[in-house]
């Protein structure tokens, strides 16, 4: 068993010895073993160090990963929607938050058209996201297996390097290279198709939503489904792929 040595004021050591002549514990170093235990058990996997670096902790986590998902928990809502005739992208429009009358802030933008045929929208990290707009703006892509393994490539990057961090950001990704297709992209990498859903705040109401109300509808009859999932009396910014 390791061995610690601790220097301790005059004054701890003084209580320390009180507790023990208490009976309450059998010596100081029994006194410091507990201490130490209940400090541990209290932070949970954090005092392992696991959170510390992209690496495994023992039970198969990676709490980096999990973390920048949070952060894509505190994003606005996006949803987006495959339609028979594109598919579409919508969010709440911020302007109604953060444009306050005499503000100065200007509100940023949630979804952007990165080609004619690749619209994204964001939930979590501002500065993640436009790392990665800028980067696909950079690129051309043929189809919709390019782009995956771009995004990819990028998560990946910042999952398995020791001087960067996991990207606090989560990715819907609208595509129209030969049909519709919607894509969620996760701060771990992983790409999963919809045909609807949502990500950021409240996603899982959305969610829950959107499995009881989605059916295949045009993009001109999509504008009830927005407001239910969105939420009522609020002003909306909706970007469209369309095939037609």
């Amino acid at each position: 068993m390791a061995e610690l040595r601790v220097i301790l004021p005059d004054d701890m050591d003084r209580y320390l010895e009180t507790l023990v002549n208490s009976g309450m514990f059998g010596n100081k170093a029994e006194l410091a073993r507990a201490a130490i235990v209940h400090f541990l058990n209290t932070i949970g996997p954090i005092s392992k160090g696991y959170d510390t670096d992209t690496f495994f902790s023992p039970d198969g986590r990676i709490f980096q990963v999990e973390y920048a998902r949070e952060s894509t928990m505190r994003g606005g809502s996006v949803m987006g929607v495959v339609c028979t005739d594109g598919v579409l992208l919508a969010s709440e429009d911020m302007k109604a938050k953060l444009g306050e009358p005499g503000s100065l802030v200007v509100s940023p933008m949630k979804l952007y058209i990165i080609s004619e045929n690749l619209i994204i929208g964001y939930a979590g990290m501002v500065a993640d996201a436009m790392t990665i707009m800028d980067r696909l703006k950079a690129k051309t892509f043929k189809n919709a297996d390019e782009l995956l393994m771009s995004l990819r490539d990028i998560y990946w990057s910042h999952t398995t390097k020791k001087d960067v961090r996991p990207l606090g950001v989560a990715l819907l990704v609208a595509t129209l290279f030969d049909r519709p297709r919607l894509f969620e992209v996760d701060p771990s990498g992983s790409i999963v198709e919809f045909v609807a859903t949502c990500i950021g705040e409240g996603k899982d109401l959305a969610r829950e939503i959107l499995s009881k109300e989605y059916k295949r509808m045009s993009i001109r009859d999509a504008g009830r489904l927005i407001t239910k999932v969105l939420g009522e009396g609020k002003e909306y910014t909706v970007e469209t792929l369309r095939s037609d």
